[in-house]
């Protein structure tokens, strides 16, 4: 907040207009006046008062507004409003005259809370402001609300713009996921530089930034990790925002690679006060393939603050045979001020989903398949399902192929001397045929239940004149269990709770320094059961023929009981781990050009985890523990130009929990102490915000490492290195454009002979014919056990280059039977380079260009949109993330519609 001169300075400028403007002739004259203006591009509070002293006009503007945002720059001869409406551009503020000349400058009020169509105040949706005979133009309306003007506390914990951020960041409305029909974090693709996710079992869960799987938050908080178990769904978010390199470190010691940070629906929006009204809407939704979705919004005020109710439920079809998403979401928000200094915000999110089964996509891969389509046929006739249950159980497999130390035959490891067995050979029905995208791995019976609780409680206080007291807290819970008749099975059960206090002050040393600064403390308990079947080997995909379907003798129960009814599980992993943590970050700005944005935190753990399970491989049933603390720490340097320019550098060294699919710590890593994991980021770019503002965007050059390690203690570390660019244009009051471009590279170091990560590999590639192996399942134990990866290879999986461009039309507002209206129109096109696994010279997965509309109509209180994904139909496929990079890919979705009725009220 501004001081409490500011606010007293305006209010006595503004009785001095009223007595010196006394006439509306005064008035006019003053506010028509052209002269030569030059203004800076600048903090806008400051800004404002150099068009003010330029001008000889008094300009009123309550301090809390122009907090964090930055003007462009203004030049030319012009009338004051002209200059002022140039200044205001895309910060979702506007102004009016009052009959004594003065200039007051006001939000921009909404419908609605977001989404919804947006005028001046006083329910005039054109902008346009009047006094006396005079017609002004008044703030240019950002449609997609792209330019993000506005301060965001969501990146840094810090109020800085975009603009202002020495980081690759990206802010996504509301509006923008809308109109470009974007349902989930994969689709994010199209607006977000550096955002390619690899299928992760054809479930969109953690977005995959820079080619490492980044972290979810949700106000700031970190999720629980979503490695595929449900989908990130984007329909309750009032914006997401997508941040390169590690988090603040006020949010945690985050990942080197990237976070998405969930912003949720609320009643106030980006740019006014609490509704004052009820007020909300009604969609339903339908599409190709059974695509059914309902979904409704409530705004109520409530005293000095309002709720946001949200609910959606879906009961859909799908394009892949046997996979029927279904979710249940909802959630509800209340933001209000307790007293003139207290202010509170509570959020609670349920998410149920069902019906969106894993699965690798295709099996039996060959560069033949991607290119032609053309699948081998067949199947084993060796290993049947002799009690006739529907599903070979692991004796019925051990009768014919054994097992060796409690693992079964049925898969041959490299390093252990493994080879073909003649019962892997396929026996019958072996051929080719053309097999459609739709026929992937999954099966009637096969499930992956999800539900899922999100809580978060912030209470602020203000304090003096710059201070701000936070104690927030947050709690994140995620039941889910899976089963895919290939030969896996999963049960999941995590919670995690965080609380968090900080103080955050500026500090001013003259006129020449400024800080912006927060310290805190905080705590982190978290508690997760993991329990799989995967590790005794009882997994084949590609024993099913695909264009045959499921058959009992490829079915495979991966769970079992004992006498009383347990389940067996492989693995069964119950972990604890908690951190108590002390942060600390300023900003500090040099003469309102130069600024050092830097951040400390330290971190102590306490682990302990314990694996009961039936095969396990290292620690069994028996605690392991440990303590351990570390610090990450970032530096950041820009300058802030007068032309709309801002260049940094970044560097920042990230110490970070090796966690697993749960989100817990694994006795592997624990034992090994690499349950803490060291990342570094070096960063240089230029954000800039130039056109007076209509052009805004930055480019970055990174170069990262990060080092990983799985459940069992193997070692790995990738580098990465590429070039980002995003680029935001409003080319005209109804026409803007977004563009972004990718180019990457990230590869995994040297592991070394005998180290790395576990493959499945292709029959061919263990030096097996193809219609000799598919019975079975063949696999590295370490990817450096082949020699040409031993020293290091690039991760395919991860295209070179990724390149989006995107227009929107909006036309004015315009009448249909007496009815206000308006239209516009989205067209767009992301293209993706060549893909594949890890070995070179191997299968290509060719490179592909996706082209995407949406056209909406609305009339009134109606809205009609309809999105068509993939208008040219391009065939084109995802690789496999993990394990099954190498045996398995994703068919893309062909060309689908959505046609979206919208009440609003």
């Amino acid at each position: 907040m501004k001081s409490k001169s500011l606010e007293l300075r305006c209010l006595l400028l503004g009785t001095v207009a009223s007595l010196v403007l006394a006439s509306p002739a005064l008035a006019e004259e003053a506010v028509s006046q052209q002269s030569d203006i030059r203004i800076q591009s600048q903090s806008l509070e400051t800004a404002i008062n150099d068009l003010s002293a330029q001008t000889g006009i008094v300009i009123v503007v309550p301090a809390a507004l122009t907090y964090g945002i930055r003007s462009g720059t203004v030049t030319g001869t012009m009338t004051p409003l002209e200059a002022l409406s140039q200044l205001l551009q895309g910060t979702q503020l506007t102004y009016s005259v009052n009959p004594q000349g003065a200039v007051v400058v006001s939000r921009v009020q909404s419908r609605l809370p977001s989404g919804g169509s947006v005028g001046i105040e006083g329910g005039d949706d054109s902008d346009v402001a009047v006094l006396g005979t005079v017609t002004v133009t008044g703030t240019k309306l950002d449609p997609l609300n792209q330019l993000q003007k506005g301060a965001t506390d969501s990146l840094t914990g810090l109020s800085l713009s975009l603009l202002e951020t020495p980081r690759s960041a990206s802010r996504v409305s509301d509006i923008t996921i809308e109109r470009y029909g974007m349902e989930d974090v994969d689709d994010l693709l199209s607006a977000v530089p550096g955002t390619f996710t690899a299928s992760f079992f054809g479930v969109p869960g953690n977005l995959n930034v820079r080619g490492t799987l980044a972290d979810t938050y949700f106000q700031g908080f970190k999720r629980i990790e979503n490695r595929g178990s449900y989908s990130s769904n984007l329909a309750a978010a009032s914006y997401v925002e997508v941040l390169r390199g590690p988090a603040s470190p006020i949010y945690g010691p985050g990942k080197v690679g990237g976070l998405l940070n969930f912003i949720p629906k609320t009643a106030r929006g980006d740019g006014q006060d609490y509704v004052d009204s009820i007020g909300g809407s009604l969609t339903a939704t339908a599409g190709s393939y059974d695509k059914s979705v309902v979904t409704g919004e409530l705004y109520i005020p409530a005293g000095r603050g309002g709720v946001a109710l949200f609910g959606e439920y879906e009961d859909s079809g799908s394009y892949y045979n046997n996979i029927n998403p279904q979710h249940t979401n909802l959630q509800a928000t209340y933001v209000g001020e307790l007293t003139d200094k207290w202010s509170v915000e509570l959020n609670a999110m349920y998410f149920k989903e069902s019906g969106r089964i894993q699965t690798p996509g295709w099996n039996r891969v060959t560069q033949d398949l991607i290119d032609n389509g053309t699948y081998i046929t067949g199947w084993d006739t060796d290993i049947q399902d002799t009690n006739g249950d529907g599903y070979l159980n692991y004796e019925e497999i051990d009768d014919v192929v054994g097992n060796n130390y409690g693992t079964s035959n049925l898969r041959q490891i490299a390093e252990y001397y493994g080879s073909s067995l003649p019962e892997f050979a396929l026996d019958q029905g072996v051929g080719t045929t053309k097999l459609d995208g739709s026929r992937v791995l999954a099966a009637k019976g096969d499930y992956n239940d999800t539900n899922t609780f999100t809580a978060y409680a912030g209470l602020e206080r203000t304090v003096g004149e710059t201070g701000k007291l936070r104690f927030q807290a947050f709690m994140d819970k995620m039941d889910n269990e899976k089963f895919n008749s290939f030969g896996f099975a999963a049960d999941y059960e995590a919670q995690a709770e965080e609380v968090r206090a900080s103080y955050g002050f500026k500090h001013d040393f003259g006129s020449y320094l400024t800080t912006d600064n927060v310290i805190g403390i905080g705590y982190r308990h978290h508690d997760a059961k993991q329990y799989e079947t995967f590790l005794s080997g009882y997994i084949a995909s590609d024993r099913r023929d695909l264009s045959v379907g499921a058959q009992a003798n490829d079915r495979i129960m991966a769970i079992r009981f004992d006498a009383d009814g347990k389940p067996l599980w492989d693995s069964r992993y119950d972990m604890e781990w908690s951190a108590k943590s002390v942060f600390a970050v300023s900003d500090m700005k040099l003469y309102d050009r130069l600024a050092l944005l830097f951040g400390w935190r330290y971190d102590y753990y306490d682990a302990k985890a314990i694996n009961t399970g039936e095969t396990v491989f290292g620690i069994a049933d028996k605690w392991v523990e440990d303590s351990d603390g570390a610090q990450s720490w970032s530096a950041s340097l820009r300058y802030e130009t007068a032309f709309g320019l801002t260049p940094y550098i970044t560097y920042a060294d990230s110490r970070s929990l090796e966690s697993t699919q749960t989100g817990g710590i694994s006795t592997g890593t624990i034992n090994a102490n690499l349950f803490i994991s060291p990342s570094e980021l070096k960063e240089a770019g230029v954000k800039f915000s130039v056109l007076n503002g209509n052009l805004f965007g930055g480019l970055s050059y990174y170069d990262q490492y990060r080092r990983q390690a799985d459940m069992l203690g193997n070692v790995d570390g990738t580098t990465a290195k590429g070039v980002e660019l995003e680029v935001h244009w409003l080319a005209t009051d109804n026409l803007s454009f977004e563009g972004s471009a990718t180019s990457q590279e990230t590869k995994v170091d040297a592991p070394g002979a005998g180290k790395g990560e576990y493959l499945q590999v292709r029959p061919d590639q263990f030096g097996v014919d193809n219609v000799l192996g598919y019975g079975g399942t063949f696999a590295f134990n370490n990817a450096g056990y082949q020699p040409e990866l031993a020293d290091g290879y690039t991760l395919r999986t991860i295209p070179d280059t990724v390149f989006s461009v995107h227009g929107t039309y909006t036309t004015d507002v315009f009448s249909v039977q007496n009815y206000r209206a308006q239209a516009g129109v989205t067209l767009g096109a992301t293209s993706v380079s060549e893909t594949g696994g890890v070995f070179p010279n191997d299968i290509v997965l060719p490179s592909y260009t996706l082209a995407n509309g949406a056209a909406f109509m609305e009339v009134g209180d109606f809205m009609l949109s309809v999105n068509v994904d993939n208008i040219f139909d391009e065939r084109y496929f995802t690789p496999s993330a993990e394990v099954y990079k190498e045996v398995a890919v994703m068919p893309g979705l062909p060309r689908t519609y959505r046609v979206t009725l919208k009440y609003q009220f």
